[in-house]
Order: C-alpha cells, then structure tokens, then sequence
C-alpha cells in the first residue's frame, strides 16, 4: 500500500492541479451598464443578462456603451466571445480593461465595415486605442467622433495598434474568441483575436504603463445584437482604490449624465 500511495501521489498533484488551473466562467450578477448618452446620439445601451448569467446581449443601436465588471484589478487574463445576430448594421463591438472612468481607459475595437460618422472615419478592422481625459467625465473629455475615428489619434483618443483592410471586419453570425493578457508584464498587454476554426487573426502586444490596473467591460458602439459570452478569467489582484477616487466617481455619476439605466 505504501509502494502505491508513493506511486499515486505526483499522479494525483499533476491531475489536481491541473484541475484547479480550469477557470469557472465569469458569473455577470455583479456587472452593470454604463452609456455614454451624448446629446443627439443615439439611445442609451440597452444590456439583457442571458440565462446562467454568463453571457449578456446588448440590443439597439447606442452611443459608446459598456458593460463593466466593477473591479480594480491588475495581472490577470481574460478570455471570452462575440457573435453578432445576421442584420443590416457593421459598427462596433469590443471590450475596455484598465478602465479608471469614464475617460480613462484602454480600448479594443472592432468595426465590421469602413464608414464616416461625426466627422470621423472608421475603416474595417481591429483597433487599440488609448483613452485620457482631464476630468474623468466622458461626456465632458471625449466626443463620438474619438469613439468612432480609428485611423488617427483624435483629441483625448490615441491609437496604440491597428489592423485593418479589407476582410479585417467581423462577419454576421459567426463565434469569435479572444485572450486578453494585462500587466502580466508591467506595462504591457497582449490581445489575441480567434475565429471559429482557431485561426489567428491578431496578435499584438502594446507596450504601454499609462493603466496598470482597472476595471474590465464589454463595449459596444452603434452595433444592435451583439452576444459577449463564455468569459473565464485567470489570475488578477485587486488594487484598493482610495476613498477620495470613489467619491469623484459617484459624483460625476450623479451630475454629468453618464446613463446608468436604460433610456
């Protein structure tokens, strides 16, 4: 018996721990919407938790629209899903990390086909920008045509990496995947973007120290229908965030407009 248990246990460790390396995906109960409802846009987010609570749709065509998971975290990973219902529209679907508020934050979008809006131009393909606003206020720092402009950095918005061209937009109906990794590295993170069949699409890494903690959310602009599902995340240490921090935030929230609710 002795001989068995000696043989048994690196058995049981390598099959244990592998186990415990599974991460269980992300229960959204704790996530809440976030629209930046700017004056003659469009309709505020409208955000319909699915059933099990770990995939959410976001429904109509809205101004810059989030989804956000309410932690201040660094080091982690995450790994998730879009797929957008087969309709008429080819806007932009995404998620934010490193989000600090309102107009601080890092983005990845992806836009399904080129097109001028608010005096911008969004061309097909994938973008990483960088957000960085005086005030905290993003109605009050940015505009639509930051979200929308995806060729040329644009008042508060910086473009960190880019991938575009024709055949670079998503397609109706089809299950994309993604992994994020951020701060894994101080002040870096990768982004890799996969198709059904598990071609690469993008991988890139940005070297960039302006967010080395945040919140992480989905996004959404202008793009009815769209699933973000299957999230799991790995790793990530919460970073305390100062009382004085917390109460600029509920007051911004109170006076400048940023929608917390349906419209």
């Amino acid at each position: 018996m002795k001989k068995l248990l000696q043989f048994l246990t690196p058995v049981l460790v390598i099959f244990l721990g592998g186990f415990a390396a599974q991460a269980d995906p992300v229960d959204l109960t704790t996530w809440s919407p976030l629209t930046l409802d700017y004056s003659g846009g469009q309709p505020a987010g409208n955000w319909v938790l699915q059933a099990g609570n770990t995939a959410v749709k976001q429904t109509v065509n809205a101004d810059p629209s989030f989804y956000l998971n309410n932690l201040n975290q660094t080091s982690y990973s995450m790994d998730g899903s879009w797929q957008v219902d087969p309709g008429w529209d080819d806007d932009y679907m995404g998620f934010v990390f490193g989000y600090q508020n309102s107009s601080n934050f890092y983005l990845f979008d992806w836009k399904q086909g080129t097109q001028g809006y608010e005096g911008a131009i969004a061309t097909e393909g994938m973008t990483v920008k960088k957000m960085k606003g005086a005030t905290g206020n993003g109605l009050t720092d940015l505009s639509l045509a930051e979200f929308w402009e995806n060729e040329n950095d644009l008042g508060e918005m910086e473009i960190l990496a880019k991938n575009h061209g024709a055949g670079k937009g998503w397609v109706d109906g089809d299950v994309y995947s993604f992994h994020l990794d951020f701060n894994l590295v101080p002040g870096t993170f990768t982004i890799n973007v996969k198709d059904a069949s598990d071609n690469i699409l993008w991988d890139v890494t940005v070297t960039d120290s302006t967010f080395t903690s945040g919140e992480f959310g989905f996004y959404n602009y202008s793009q009815e229908n769209v699933l973000y599902a299957g999230f799991e995340q790995t790793g990530g240490t919460t970073v305390p965030e100062p009382a004085t921090i917390l109460l600029f935030g509920v007051g911004l929230a109170g006076v400048a407009g940023v929608r917390l609710r349906k419209k």
